[in-house]
């Protein structure tokens, strides 16, 4: 691209700046120069060029470039490549992807894709890869899919392709409904070209991750490509980096075949434990240069991962031990951290433990490491290889270390404590002394899932109780004692403290006064808690009921409703004349019942979601145990749903018969699979549009796509129905009928209107190839008013299947209408006059319309679908200048013609619309507003 001076000049410039200010002015001033430069006609292609290459420096450096999006777009229409670049670039940075002008660039990029220049089909990929958005996802996905399968693609655009595909899978994963497609892009791994299989195995990973069943023969194909990079060493030399055959595919294979079990055939696992076996051996030796480690290390650490996943061979894992043992020792910060985390990979399959206690010291240890990544996945190793033996030492050190532990990483370790205390105690006594201290140390950065599990723990546990209050009590007597402290204590001898009631320094009036001594510094969460106790204390301790209930008057007042509200109930309570009362309000607790604990919920909910999803869970292999269990369960249950009917009945529903309300009253609705409901969903959207626009998409299947182009002159109109094949074979027997369906629920008249095939045209093709299209003309004529638009049936021979699909056309009632231009006063004087006669008919609705709140481009979009519906808008007839008035004329060669007045009254702020029709025949007035609201629903 050749360099404009312009342009450099005004980087320059905005360097040469010595304030943000003096910055802030030059922009300003481009900017209200480049405004006015696009005003002008006369602009050149060069001139548009430099003033967007201008906005976009500008966005990159933080200032709002809210115009030049037209610009842009008429780049990226252009068929100059200079200019095209430009174009995408731009969209790709200043447009949104909610903007309008999304569908203007839909149109370049599917024109693109499909261009004989390779370098506008990349230019479009790229693009479509910077700003994915849902359209694009649905319109294209099929179209990029076939430039990877296509033989006629070049290896460049196949691995931009690839990526593509990616991208709009991780955005939109229902839109580019990839489960049709997924096992088609299995071969391409195998492809001879290193570049595209790397492409490809990023996909087919991310595939695999949602579809297992339809991508198990990846696994096999990811087998047989790593034996020949690795053992037979079948690479090109142009992917060896630092003497290690293309590292980047090797580590991506590895991890593919982690989200499948081990391969049932004895020759592939036989080929896959070689492959492991060598690529540990190879690591034995240590590189010397600093590159060649980092990528011979990579591709171990994945391969160990691989073993300790497929679980094979407890032989190699314990191998794997001994070697990850070398590297958490090693001064490289990175080999340490990749050590610690496949070492707790390892922990969570081996069958025992002692391979990995011996470096227990050594782990320990890295809690104390300088990188806060290090100490993580030490603390994860931990968490990981403790057991009933190593617990006490493991959970001492913890709680030691987190005095000094990172702010970032107390909450997770307070957990993580927390766990495995419940999970391995032996003694009730050592459980209570930890959790009150945990809780003294970490209380701040912990939930209150903490201490209500303590609670629970407690509860459930007689043994543990009495023992509980002696602790809860030297808490509160205690200097100090922290809030979560408090709680547990308060709770506890309110529950239990008649137990130790009766001990000299445990009497009613003890306990009362350490929790009097503590309450008045704690927070109101905190205070409630101790209220409760008290009330409950005058339940337990009839001989303290009236220092009790000086306590609850005195909060009787309290400032907080919570706990005026709980004070005032509680002293109403206790001074009620009735011994049963108390006792059966503040009955002990029962113990809680058996489930998971919250502490293992709030720990699995701290897990990072990645692009990846992890194979594993750091907790041991018990847990992962039943985590396998449990995804197996999942993925049992996903296969068991049966696939969608709508290949063989394409007629059910795929466009819509009336409003939304009623297909939703549809008792076959509920039945409908998650594709099946977006493809009906999709299928409103595209003939909803047609019923204001006079040409578009129709349909788009996986198979065919319809369109449609429309001209009026009423009563009299033509309907151009184009047909494209989107599949990779060949159709054969196509006819293409239209008619008037009858209806078993209510009376048609067939001859309303007059629909049939155009006589000067040349007929079908016998066959339709791949990414071909063919058209067909409908001349149509309106005779009466009509309620049913007619059905359009294509029929179709694919791959020896025959296929049906019934699509409802867009022709109704009124779309045989023309625009007719009064005055105020005559409008109104009508619409008084059709509100009072008898013959004709009104139809009023108040619509949801969410989109409403986007203001002004709202009712300029409403402006252009009653424009488009064939009527004429009234300018200043309504005093509120959002509202809508308009008028049209429907024409019937032999009913005549029907006058028709609208009116549209948006309510912004409750994102409601309320239309009003009333026509001079019943039948139009009903017809305008059910495609009005069909307009307004899939908007």
């Amino acid at each position: 691209m050749a360099p404009m001076k312009g342009l450099t000049v005004f980087v320059a410039d905005l360097r040469k700046c010595r304030s943000h200010e003096e910055e802030e002015r030059r922009v300003n001033k481009e900017l209200a120069n480049i405004r006015v430069k696009f005003k002008e006609h006369s602009l050149n292609s060069y001139n548009r060029k430099k003033y967007v290459c201008k906005l976009m420096y500008m966005s990159l450096l933080g200032y709002d470039v809210n115009f030049g999006h037209k610009e842009a777009v008429e780049l990226a229409n252009s068929a100059k490549y200079s200019e095209k670049q430009i174009g995408y670039l731009a969209v790709s940075l200043l447009i949104s992807e909610d903007s309008g002008f999304m569908r203007s660039v839909l149109v370049s990029l599917r024109r693109d894709i499909h261009d004989t220049n390779e370098f506008n089909v990349c230019l479009a990929l790229c693009a479509i890869t910077n700003v994915p958005t849902r359209e694009i996802a649905e319109a294209l996905t099929e179209d990029i899919l076939m430039q990877l399968l296509s033989p006629a693609s070049s290896m460049f655009i196949k691995k931009k392709a690839a990526l593509c595909l990616l991208r709009l899978f991780r955005r939109f994963p229902e839109q580019t409904r990839a489960r049709t497609w997924a096992a088609r892009v299995i071969p391409y791994m195998g492809h001879r070209d290193v570049g595209v299989t790397l492409s490809v195995t990023s996909l087919a990973t991310a595939l695999a991750q949602q579809f297992p069943e339809e991508m198990r023969k990846a696994a096999s194909f990811a087998v047989r490509r790593l034996k020949s990079l690795v053992i037979d060493r079948e690479f090109s030399v142009d992917y060896v980096y630092y003497k290690v055959p293309a590292p980047w595919l090797q580590i991506k294979l590895l991890r593919l075949l982690q989200y499948f079990p081990a391969p049932s055939s004895a020759d592939l696992r036989g080929q896959l434990l070689n492959t492991l076996r060598h690529i540990i051996d190879v690591s034995q030796d240590v590189p010397r240069e600093l590159q060649q480690m980092n990528a011979q290390y990579s591709i171990l650490f994945e391969a160990i991962n691989l073993g300790i996943h497929l679980d094979i061979d407890q032989g190699l894992m314990h191998e794997s031990a001994m070697l990850l043992g070398r590297f958490i020792t090693s001064r490289e910060t990175n080999v340490r951290y990749l050590g610690l985390e496949t070492m707790s990979h390892l922990a969570a399959y081996i069958d025992s433990l002692a391979p990995l206690k011996r470096y227990q010291g050594v782990i320990i240890q890295s809690l104390r490491d300088r990188d806060v990544s290090v100490r993580r996945r030490a603390l994860d190793l931990l968490y990981s290889m403790c057991d009933v033996d190593s617990a006490k030492p493991i959970v001492s050190e913890l709680l030691r270390h987190m005095a000094t532990a990172d702010l970032a990483l107390r909450e997770e370790m307070a957990l993580k404590v927390a766990i495995l205390t419940e999970k391995y105690a032996t003694e009730y006594s050592w459980y209570v002394d930890v959790m009150m201290r945990l809780v003294s140390l970490a209380g701040d950065h912990m939930g209150d899932e903490v201490w209500h599990r303590i609670v629970q723990v407690i509860l459930g546990n007689e043994e543990l109780q009495m023992y509980a209050c002696k602790i809860s009590l030297q808490t509160l007597k205690a200097p100090v004692c922290h809030e979560s402290a408090f709680k547990v204590s308060a709770y506890v001898l309110g529950e239990f403290g008649h137990l130790i009631a009766n001990a000299s320094d445990s009497a009613p009036i003890d306990q009362l006064k350490a929790l009097q001594s503590k309450m008045s510094a704690t927070s109101l969460s905190a205070r409630a808690v101790a209220l409760t106790t008290i009330a409950k204390f005058i339940n337990l301790f009839p001989e303290i009921k009236t220092l009790c209930l000086r306590v609850l008057d005195r909060y009787r007042s309290a400032l907080d409703a919570e706990l005026q509200q709980r004070a005032c109930e509680y002293y109403a309570l206790a001074t009620v004349e009735s011994q049963d009362l108390m006792p059966t309000v503040f009955e002990e607790m029962p113990p809680f019942p058996e489930r998971q604990s919250a502490l293992m919920s709030r720990l699995l909910k701290q897990e990072g979601n990645t692009e990846d999803q992890r194979t594993w869970i750091p907790g041991g292999r018990d847990i992962n145990r039943k985590h396998r269990e449990q995804n197996s369960s999942q993925q049992d249950l996903q296969e068991d749903i049966p696939e969608s009917a709508a290949a063989t009945d394409p007629s059910f529903s795929e466009v819509p018969k009336e409003l939304d309300e009623q297909a939703a009253a549809d008792p076959a609705a509920s039945a409908l699979t998650p594709e099946e409901q977006e493809r009906i969903a999709k299928s409103r959207k595209h003939y909803a549009r047609l019923l204001w626009e006079n040409d578009g998409i129709l349909y788009d299947g996986d198979e065919i796509q319809v369109g449609l182009m429309a001209q009026y002159k009423p009563p009299a109109g033509r309907i151009g129905v184009f047909l494209g094949n989107k599949s990779a074979a060949a159709i054969y027997e196509i006819s293409v009928h239209a008619f008037i369906k009858q209806s078993e629920s209510k009376s048609v008249d067939c001859s309303a209107l007059e629909i049939q095939l155009s006589s000067n045209q040349s007929s079908l093709p016998e066959s339709l190839m791949p990414m071909a299209q063919s058209r067909i003309y409908f001349d149509v004529k309106c005779k009466q008013m009509y309620s049913t638009p007619p059905t359009l049936r294509i029929s179709y021979t694919l791959a020896g299947a025959p296929s049906v699909l019934e699509l409802q056309l867009p022709v109704t009632a009124a779309h045989f209408m023309d625009p007719v231009t009064i005055s105020v006063n005559d409008f109104f004087a009508r619409w008084k006059q059709l509100g009072e006669a008898t013959v004709g008919g009104e139809s009023q609705a108040v619509l949801k319309t969410p989109f409403l709140s986007s203001g002004t481009d709202a009712i300029q979009w409403l402006r252009s679908v009653v424009g488009g519906m064939g009527f004429a808008l009234i300018q200043g007839a309504d005093p509120v200048p959002d509202n809508l008035v308009a008028v049209g004329i429907a024409t019937a060669e032999d009913a005549g013609r029907f006058g028709c007045l609208l009116r549209v009254e948006p309510k912004i702020s409750h994102r409601m619309t309320r239309v009003t029709i009333r026509a001079t025949n019943e039948t139009l007035a009903k017809v305008v507003a059910t495609n009005i609201g069909m307009v307004f629903a899939s908007h």
